[in-house]
C-alpha cells in the first residue's frame, strides 16, 4: 500500500509544483534560466553527474540504473536568495519550492526510473524609463512560467563493469509575458501580452565505465549526449489599453498566422558530457567533467535584438568523503562530506558581453534508517558579465533532498 501510494502521488500531484521559481532578469531571454536536473546530493559536488551507485539515483545519467541495488524514492526542495548590482541601484528577492520527485527501481536484468523535473523557469519584473524628443515614457515587463520535464529512464549492464542507459523526456509548460506602457501626455497605458504553450519530446543517452585499479582504488568514466530536439510553441498574443486607475478600455486580439507566428518551434541544441574520477568505494571519491551545449535556441516569437547567443560550456569538479560508514560508535562518522566547485559560460551574449556562473557548493547526507538519507546542500555563486553596465546576480542557494532507499521483489526469509 505504501509503495502504490508514493508512485500514485508523485503522478497525480505534479501540478502541485508545476514550477521551480526564479526572479532572474536574465530569464526575460529565449525559453528562461536553463535550470539543472539533478538531485541534492549531485548539486553538492558541483552539479557532479560522473559518479555512480548503488544507493542513490542519478537522474542526469540513466546508465546509472545499472548499479542501482535498491527502490529509490527521492524528492527535494529548494530555497534561493539573490542579490542584484548594477550601477543604477540594488535589490534582492526570495523564492523557494518543490524542485524534483523521482522513483528508481532494479530488477534482475536492468533498472528503471521515472519522475518530475525542472528544466526552464521564468520570472522577472523589470522597469525601464527613456526619454525621446522631451517626452518621458515608463516601460514594465513582466514575466513568468516555464517548461518542465516528466521522464522515463532505463539502464542496465551488457558487460560487467559497464553501464549503458536512456531516458525519453516529455517537455511542457507555459510562459507569460507582458509588457505595460505609460508616456506622458496620454492618459492610457497600453499592454502588450504573449502567451506560449510548449510541446516537446527529448532524449538523454549515457554510459559509464568502472577501472579496478586496485583492492581499493577505483576509477569511473562516464559520457552522456542528448541529440538536438524540438520544442512546439503554441503562441497568443493581445493589446490592452487601461486608465492609469487600472481600468481596463479595450483589448484586441493579434491574428499572429498573419506573421507565421502562431505556432513556430524551438530547436534545442545537442550537449554531450565527459567526466570521470578516482576514489574509494564507501570511502571518498573526486572527480571532473566538461559539457558542452552547442548553438542556441531559434524561436522568432521570443526574439530580442540585444542578445545573441554562442555555444554554452560547464567545468564542474567535485567530491565526497565519508570518515567511516560503518562506524557503530559514531554518528558523525558515518555522514558523507560534500564539496563542488562549478564554472560555466551559459551561451548568452548580452550588448556583446558574455554571461558567465561561477560557484562554490558543499554539503552533507545525514544516515537515516536503513540505507535512506538526507542530503542537505548549499551554494554560493555569482551569475553576470563582471561589467557594471549589466545586473550582477550574487545568489545563496539552499537544497534539501529526502533519498529514501526499500527493498522490493526480495522474499523475506524471516517474518
Amino acid at each position: 500500500m505504501t509503495r502504490f501510494f508514493l508512485i500514485t502521488s508523485l503522478l497525480i500531484t505534479s501540478h502541485l509544483f508545476a514550477q521551480k521559481g526564479t526572479l532572474s532578469p536574465y530569464s526575460f531571454y529565449g525559453l528562461g534560466e536553463s535550470l539543472f536536473s539533478g538531485t541534492a546530493d549531485q548539486r553538492s559536488m558541483g552539479g557532479l553527474v560522473a559518479h555512480v551507485d548503488s544507493i542513490h539515483h542519478n537522474v542526469s545519467s540513466p546508465a546509472s540504473l545499472a548499479e542501482l541495488k535498491l527502490v529509490n524514492y527521492n524528492i527535494g526542495a529548494n530555497y534561493s536568495r539573490r542579490n542584484f548590482i548594477s550601477d543604477a541601484n540594488s535589490s534582492k528577492n526570495e523564492t523557494a519550492g518543490i524542485d524534483y520527485m523521482t522513483v528508481a527501481i532494479p530488477t534482475k536484468y536492468f533498472g528503471f526510473g521515472f519522475g518530475l523535473l525542472p528544466k526552464t523557469a521564468v520570472g522577472y519584473r523589470l522597469s525601464v524609463s527613456d526619454e525621446i524628443n522631451g517626452l518621458s515614457s515608463n516601460s514594465n515587463y513582466e514575466g513568468n512560467g516555464g517548461i518542465n520535464q516528466v521522464f522515463f529512464s532505463l539502464g542496465f549492464s551488457p558487460l560487467k563493469n559497464l553501464g549503458i542507459g536512456a531516458s525519453v523526456h516529455y517537455n511542457f509548460g507555459s510562459i507569460f509575458r507582458v509588457h505595460t506602457r505609460q508616456e506622458d501626455g496620454i492618459d492610457l497605458l497600453s499592454q502588450l501580452n504573449n502567451e506560449s504553450e510548449l510541446r516537446g519530446v527529448e532524449w538523454n543517452l549515457s554510459s559509464y565505465y568502472k577501472i579496478h585499479l586496485s583492492n581499493r582504488l577505483q576509477m569511473q568514466l562516464h559520457y552522456a549526449y542528448q541529440p538536438k530536439a524540438d520544442l512546439k510553441s503554441l503562441n497568443a498574443r493581445s493589446i490592452s489599453t487601461f486608465t492609469s486607475l487600472g481600468e481596463q478600455r479595450d483589448t484586441q486580439e493579434v491574428n499572429l498566422s498573419l506573421e507565421g507566428l502562431d505556432e513556430t518551434r524551438s530547436e534545442l541544441p545537442a550537449k554531450q558530457t565527459i567526466g570521470g574520477g578516482i576514489g574509494e568505494p564507501k570511502k571518498w571519491y573526486i572527480g571532473g567533467q566538461w559539457s558542452e551545449t552547442g548553438g542556441s535556441i531559434d524561436n522568432s516569437f521570443y526574439a530580442v535584438g540585444s542578445v545573441r547567443y554562442e555555444p554554452a560550456s560547464q567545468l564542474s569538479i567535485g567530491g565526497y568523503f565519508i570518515p567511516e560508514y560503518d562506524s557503530f560508535s559514531s554518528y558523525w562518522k558515518r555522514i558523507v562530506y560534500r564539496f563542488g566547485i562549478v564554472s560555466s559560460k551559459t551561451g548568452m551574449i548580452l550588448n556583446d558581453k558574455a554571461i558567465e556562473n561561477t560557484g562554490i557548493t558543499f554539503g552533507v547526507g545525514l544516515p537515516v534508517a536503513g540505507f535512506s538519507n538526507v542530503n542537505m546542500g548549499f551554494e554560493l555563486g555569482k551569475l553576470g558579465a563582471g561589467d557594471d553596465s549589466l545586473i550582477e546576480e550574487n545568489y545563496v542557494n539552499i537544497r534539501i533532498g529526502f533519498s529514501l532507499n526499500d527493498r522490493w521483489f526480495i522474499k523475506r526469509k524471516y517474518n
